[in-house]
């Protein structure tokens, strides 16, 4: 556990695993809902060959109680908690990034199962068993990122965070998802001297500017 997971810490960390976080699934054709300007605590139900949605509206979708990775930097979720405590907002206003927890046996084939322990499968990136996972591989399906609104990741449990090297391989793969360039997290040699570099050091300053709601 130590070479990739630590028992979960008090502050919110990318990496950290979360369990029944609601995740939504928007399904198609739209439907969605209206309050009722007739009848109060109700609401009529439209798709978009009744009428066009307005703003007010609520989309009607399932959802489902997940294990859920968090995949929103550091510096944003500090700075959430930071403008909440300075009342420049709140936490209900504010969303952040998850994608689901899986199991790696199901519904990928013995090829992909390779591919994703080995690192080699863009979008999934590889969970080693843990005992708060029953003991078995996992993985993050980048596939399904997810705004989730915050107050649902304070309160969700937290079961497991990652160490740094994990941290930085998690975030190399999503780089990896996004853009199909592998981002290194452990030192190469230059190609010109031969001297090693470290890649992590080369990191863009976060910035203490305020995000609008």
């Amino acid at each position: 556990m130590e070479d990739f997971y630590l028992p979960p810490g008090s502050r919110l960390e990318p990496g950290d695993i979360l369990i029944e976080v609601p995740l939504p699934a928007l399904r198609y054709p739209l439907e969605f809902f209206r309050p009722s300007t007739k009848t109060p605590k109700s609401a009529d139900m439209f798709t978009l060959d009744d009428c066009r949605p307005k703003d007010g509206d609520t989309a009607r979708g399932p959802f489902q109680l997940r294990v859920v990775m968090l995949l929103s930097h550091g510096c944003e979720l500090d700075g959430v908690e930071r403008d909440v405590q300075a009342k420049k907002t709140e936490r209900g206003r504010r969303y952040w990034l998850v994608a689901p927890v899986q199991r790696l046996l199901n519904g990928t084939t013995l090829r992909m199962q390779e591919r994703t322990r080995a690192g080699q499968q863009y979008n999934k990136f590889y969970l080693p068993p843990v005992e708060m996972l029953q003991n078995e591989e996992s993985y993050v399906d980048l596939r399904k990122i997810t705004p989730v609104n915050a107050p649902y990741i304070t309160n969700a449990k937290k079961i497991a965070s990652l160490t740094r090297p994990a941290i930085l391989a998690l975030q190399a793969h999503i780089g990896l998802f996004f853009s199909g360039l592998v981002l290194y997290v452990q030192p190469i040699k230059c190609p010109t001297c031969s001297n090693e570099i470290d890649p992590t050091k080369f990191l863009a300053p976060s910035s203490d500017e305020e995000e609008p709601d």
